[in-house]
């Protein structure tokens, strides 16, 4: 039982010793202990020192940023005072009127897009961009072509068997009166 006790002991001065609650000092081959209150006081002195030291930086980077918003609120201000002698008009109505440009603009845009049609240089891209369709349309239609010509050549299947064959293949697309794909 005593060995129990000692140990809970050893734990609550080690535990003491780490939270630097007490001084430990090894002298022979004995350790000694021992903990002065005016120690943990100037101690605590020091932390309250550091602690309003640092409210005291706080406190001025807070002020310095209450002046910046203050300025910025005022030469905000003086900017509105400027837009109302250019145009006569308060923010709210200078609000007002710069939504009713959006909503014009946005129709005038509407328009424009209606006219794109007729618009050269979206002529030019749509011409362009069929001239590339088609040259991919035809690279495409010779393949097939020339698979179709190798399967004829190694496959033993009659005329009609390889119509039947390439109406699968190609359902919508195959055109029954010549027999091949449908053109475009």
């Amino acid at each position: 039982m005593a060995s129990i006790n000692g140990i809970q002991v050893k734990d609550y001065i080690q535990a003491l010793s780490d939270d630097n609650l007490i001084r430990v000092e090894k002298i022979g081959s004995g350790n000694w202990y021992w903990s002065f209150p005016s120690e943990e006081r100037l101690k605590k002195e020091d932390l309250l020192n550091k602690a309003q030291a640092d409210r005291g930086k706080a406190n001025a980077t807070l002020e310095s940023l209450q002046s910046k918003i203050r300025e910025t609120q005022a030469a905000k201000e003086g900017e509105d005072d400027e837009l109302i002698m250019e145009h006569g008009d308060d923010r709210k109505s200078l609000t007002a009127r710069q939504s009713t440009l959006a909503k014009e603009l946005q129709l005038l845009r509407t328009e424009l897009a209606a006219y794109s049609e007729n618009d050269p240089v979206e002529m030019e891209k749509r011409k362009e961009l069929i001239r590339k369709l088609k040259v991919e349309a035809e690279k495409w239609t010779e393949q097939i072509q020339t698979m179709e010509d190798w399967f004829k050549k190694h496959a033993a299947v009659d005329r009609e068997q390889f119509l039947l064959m390439k109406q699968n293949w190609y359902g919508d697309e195959f055109d029954e009166d010549e027999g091949c794909l449908r053109e475009i």
